[in-house]
């Protein structure tokens, strides 16, 4: 064969090559491999995206969403900020727990999931974000960034009614509070128990003493908590059967089997106790559940949403939250969702 022709038809496979390499790049999805992404389970198959979201297209009325195939557990701005971890509110207000076949994971408001369900984490006080055996303790952006191990982080306290006294037990010795070392600077929840001596020998005895070894005691249960200041005052005479943590100068309280809030700095009521739940204020918004359903009020207790959701985390930046209705948990604005008239 002539030289001059195996030489043209060389150059014309090489270009009809060079044609087909440069079409799959410009007009066909092309996977990389790079570091791994991954979003809210949905049943929809998105295409690949720098940034994924729960679904690929919100339905109306949400920002993401909604999806069915997940549950949200809570806002991490529920929580303190951890004491040896580096979490600050604006980054927390930002995520939140949800669960996917038993295990729990970490999503942000756009839908992004931080860290897979598959790594089952949890909050810890010291660690904040961390898994089960606390091997691994994770930033906002789910970057294993140390271990914990930390041990024991605080010790409970009690008012007996007997004495009128308020104790920290440690290891299993009530001592007067203002003998100890606790150094706090907010409120402090403290369980309400009555003792009773008794001795070591009694069956009933779990092994608690007053001061000392030489005085056992018997603490009664479910006689509620009450709030005391730093100083060792009470913030004020109520007993309540739940109370949760400080937040926005506010503790969420539950008396009746209802829940309201008190001013952390005065005791002074603030939301009467009139819901079936509630969740701690972030800023001037927390949510509650009323029996038309979930919906957001303001630290003076006017209501600032409709009350409709069947489900509702705390808000960030007092405008955007999860809530879940019944085609799934979702994001939205709260501003779409006003007060309806009577």
């Amino acid at each position: 064969m002539n030289k001059k022709w195996i030489a043209a038809a060389l150059a014309v496979c090489l270009a009809v090559s060079f044609t087909a390499c440069k079409k799959s790049n410009d007009g066909y999805d092309v996977t990389e491999i790079g570091p791994e992404k991954t979003s809210a389970p949905s049943t929809a198959q998105p295409q690949p995206s720098a940034e994924p979201t729960a679904t690929p297209k919100p339905q109306a009325g949400f920002v993401v969403g909604p999806v069915k195939d997940i549950d949200i557990v809570a806002s991490l701005s529920d929580y303190s900020a951890p004491s040896q971890t580096q979490l600050s509110l604006e980054e927390r207000e930002q995520l939140a727990f949800f669960t996917q076949n038993g295990k729990t994971g970490v999503i942000d408001l756009k839908g992004n999931i931080v860290i897979p369900a598959e790594k089952d984490v949890h909050w810890c006080p010291v660690c904040g974000i961390t898994n089960e055996g606390e091997t691994e303790i994770y930033n906002a952006k789910g970057e294993v960034i140390g271990s914990g191990g930390h041990g024991a982080f605080e010790m409970p306290m009690y008012y007996d009614k007997t004495s009128g006294g308020l104790y920290v037990a440690d290891t299993g010795t009530l001592i007067p509070w203002d003998s100890t070392m606790v150094n706090t600077l907010e409120p402090m929840i403290v369980t309400v128990t009555t003792t009773t001596s008794t001795t070591t020998e009694d069956a009933n005895w779990k092994g608690y003493s007053l001061k000392d070894e030489s005085n056992p005691v018997l603490l009664s249960e479910g006689e509620g908590y009450r709030l005391f200041k730093p100083d060792g005052t009470a913030l004020n005479d109520q007993v309540y059967e739940e109370i949760q943590r400080a937040s926005t100068g506010t503790f969420a309280v539950k008396q009746n089997g209802l829940w309201g809030y008190v001013n952390q700095e005065t005791g002074e009521e603030m939301v009467p106790c009139q819901y079936l739940e509630a969740l701690p204020f972030n800023g001037d918004r927390a949510a509650v559940k009323a029996e038309s359903g979930w919906g957001y009020i303001s630290l003076t207790g006017r209501q600032k949403t409709s009350m409709e959701f069947l489900g509702a985390a705390s808000a960030a930046d007092e405008s955007t939250a999860w809530v879940r209705t019944a085609e799934g948990w979702g994001v939205v604005n709260l501003s779409d969702y006003p007060v309806k008239a009577n």
